[in-house]
């Protein structure tokens, strides 16, 4: 069995690796779309005995990693045919994808995967927990507080699009796993309607000054059941203030034909809904896993995003036979801003596996928090506390834009 791993070479392979999507996801739509987004340069596929068997591609995403943008490789369209399974492709293909990214400046990756279980043994993390909320709008009122300033007006897609864009900027910019949205993101994720044809509404939230500060894109759909029948289902929701969020509250709250909110995937784990609401169970919160990263050159990543704190920490990660480049004891130094890292014999304040640094430096959970869950290991208290301090986050990491 011959086996080369290289990238499509023109539209025609491109459209294999199409097919070969729809079929590892048994699922064709969007598909097309993707493929017309997508350069040969940006897969990375496996050909055995000549014939295409398994497929990734990398997105070249710009991502705020606690405010700071970071090019990260947003991989998608993993798959490998069944005849070819169980032979170790995929890890051929994985292996060399990280060394494509590393020498495009990529520290980092990032993926939404299909099943966790397969892309943690190639060292990815658990980034981010994903918050759905399923809930009637009647009897989601907020406690208290002031009523908006403003009020939501519609706005056809057109009118819309510059003002969501410069929305998203302000909202993305000092946060956490956003993604900075090329105009086919805002399309393929964003504005892509429940069935082709059916529409897409857009409202921007205006405070009492007139100033654009929020906005909410949805679709809504009847479904057969007792009225009021229809659901409402936000794809993206942003405001810049509470007096926004209160503002875009009220207004789902306004369709009285609704009898079912949708909001999946489109606020962070850190939303303020369960602490605004009086009776907070009504929003049925679900979670689950969502962003996964993967430390791709430790070197590069660790400089690139700012800390919580000013303070220095060594660290040892090892058996990253993938990316070997990565293994050893680092000392980083940070004035929260600027930081400096490199290699040395000093002991490691912290041993962890790379899954835990990549958890780590996106601020999912404390450090405290994986050594408790024997995930990580710390030579005192006072360098848990220190990790704790540096690896903080303003936000939550959150990412809105599937991929």
């Amino acid at each position: 069995m011959n086996i080369e791993i290289r990238a499509c070479k023109d539209q025609e392979e491109l459209q294999e690796y199409g097919r070969i999507i729809s079929y590892v996801f048994a699922n064709s739509e969007g598909v097309e779309e993707e493929i017309t987004t997508t350069l040969p340069e940006w897969t990375t596929c496996a050909f055995i005995d000549g014939k295409m068997g398994a497929t990734m591609g990398t997105f070249p995403f710009t991502v705020r990693l606690n405010g700071a943008g970071v090019k990260m490789g947003g991989v998608t369209a993993v798959g490998t045919l069944p005849e070819h399974r169980r032979k170790g492709i995929l890890r051929k293909i994985m292996t060399q994808g990280f060394a494509e990214m590393r020498e495009r400046g990529q520290a980092y990756a990032i993926l939404w995967a299909s099943m966790g279980a397969i892309y943690q043994r190639f060292g990815y993390g658990l980034a981010s927990t994903g918050v759905d909320y399923t809930f009637d709008p009647r009897f989601a009122g907020f406690e208290s507080g002031p009523e908006p300033t403003g009020n939501v007006s519609l706005m056809a897609k057109d009118e819309a699009y510059p003002i969501l864009k410069q929305l998203y900027i302000q909202f993305a910019s000092p946060r956490n796993l956003q993604i900075h949205r090329a105009p086919a993101l805002w399309e393929a994720s964003v504005f892509r309607p429940r069935k082709k044809g059916e529409p897409v509404y857009f409202g921007v939230y205006r405070n009492g000054d007139g100033e654009a500060r929020g906005h909410i894109v949805y679709r809504t759909y009847e479904e057969d059941r007792p009225g009021p029948n229809q659901t409402l289902d936000v794809s993206d929701f942003v405001a810049l203030d509470m007096d926004a969020y209160r503002g875009l509250w009220g207004y789902i709250r306004r369709h009285d034909l609704v009898g079912t909110v949708k909001m999946r995937g489109v606020v962070g784990e850190d939303d303020p809904a369960p602490d605004l609401l009086l009776e907070p169970r009504v929003l049925r919160r679900s979670t689950q896993d969502a962003i996964w990263m993967r430390v791709v050159d430790i070197e590069k990543a660790v400089p690139q995003r700012p800390y919580g704190d000013r303070g220095e920490l060594t660290f040892r990660v090892d058996g990253d036979a993938m990316c070997p480049w990565n293994e050893g004891t680092w000392l980083f130094e940070t004035d929260g801003t600027t930081t400096d890292i490199r290699r040395t014999d000093r002991a490691a304040d912290l041993e962890m596996p790379l899954n835990t640094l990549a958890s780590l430096l996106a601020g999912h959970r404390a450090a405290t928090h994986y050594q408790r869950a024997g995930r990580l290991t710390a030579n005192s208290d006072n360098a848990l506390r220190a990790a704790d301090r540096l690896f903080a986050t303003a936000y939550a990491p959150f990412c809105s834009n599937g991929f």
